[in-house]
């Protein structure tokens, strides 16, 4: 290359680009680490990526003003699965590539669903906090919980994340696994050992439901309060997809009037939620902070692989993984 293009990292203090990612820029482009408030784009954040050549979103958000300060923007990288983050009609119309990172943080999300599954099945929050309280006695009335085992379950999504999760609980002998995705060839689920259902069959049946799918304006409170009334009283719903995909309300009303007997959420809506909202007051939800890619083998993988679109795009390579790939043409 003979100029040296700028790219500004958007991210938080405590979420930064991981090491070996920021040596891997650092020897094409210049780079400006642009720190957000979260998944928003303020006049500060304008201000600083105004003229940049690509951006790599950590936390943040690119959207139509962002992109108006950045004339010569070539590429929008994801660090992540969630390009909702971009407002990718807007990159389109402009010729902007915009690249995600789908299956890099699959495994360390995977391995946080079924550990809420079993958090909420066993009621592990209740029985840690009874414990730290010193009730031996008391955190015992919650220690008889549920199996994996012999239940059904229903993931809605078995992509990169979703696929990986049925493996885990069909090994441990789950009765069976369905799955909602419109997107999934029948050939695929059997490959799983899936069974292909609709929507409104898997919630009547799944004894635990868990969702892996993208949020998109088709997918934007996907379980509302009519879906969730068809789900077993005894079932437990687990996020750790978008928290967009649930009604919030309706979902405190389901936990709360015991439609449903538990969630457990790495993703709320909004995110994240404000002091004192109600849901954190019931026994029966765990919240966590959306952690699901807060693994240190995720960040590395997830960093890496962002970084690399990124020279990709400038070395005039395919990009790897693509939202918008009509601009290449």
């Amino acid at each position: 290359m003979s100029s040296r293009p700028v790219v500004s990292v958007l991210s938080t203090r405590d979420a930064p680009l991981h090491e070996d990612a920021v040596k891997l820029l650092k020897e094409k482009f210049i780079i400006k680490f642009v720190t957000t408030k979260g998944w928003i784009s303020d006049e500060e954040v304008i201000s600083e990526v105004a003229g940049s050549d690509a951006i790599l979103v950590r936390i943040g958000r690119v959207d139509k003003p962002v992109m108006d300060v950045c004339p010569k923007l070539r590429i929008i990288s994801v660090h992540g699965v969630g390009f909702d983050r971009v407002d990718v009609d807007v990159a389109s119309r402009r010729g902007i590539l915009v690249t995600y990172t789908p299956g890099a943080n699959a495994q360390s999300v995977a391995e946080l669903t079924v550990g809420l599954i079993i958090t909420v099945l066993r009621r592990l929050h209740l029985i840690r906090d009874k414990m730290a309280e010193g009730g031996w006695d008391d955190a015992r009335v919650y220690g008889t919980g549920y199996e994996i085992y012999g239940k059904v379950v229903g993931l809605v999504g078995i992509g990169n994340i979703g696929s990986r999760v049925a493996k885990v609980v069909k090994a441990m002998e789950a009765s069976e696994v369905l799955a909602y995705d419109p997107y999934v060839p029948e050939s695929k689920a059997s490959s799983l050992g899936v069974r292909l259902v609709d929507l409104e069959t898997l919630l009547r049946k799944s004894d635990i439901v868990s969702i892996h799918a993208p949020l998109t304006k088709e997918t934007y409170h996907l379980i509302n309060e009519d879906r969730l009334k068809l789900m077993k009283p005894t079932s437990v719903i687990i996020n750790t997809s978008r928290g967009g995909l649930i009604n919030t309300e309706a979902l405190y009303r389901a936990l709360k009037e015991g439609w449903i007997a538990g969630a457990a959420l790495d993703v709320t809506d909004p995110e994240p939620l404000p002091k004192g909202h109600p849901l954190y007051g019931l026994p029966n939800v765990v919240i966590t902070p959306h952690i699901g890619g807060s693994t240190y083998e995720c960040w590395r993988r997830v960093s890496l692989t962002a970084a690399e679109e990124i020279i990709r795009r400038f070395e005039g390579l395919p990009p790897l993984n693509p939202v918008n790939p009509q601009v290449l043409k």
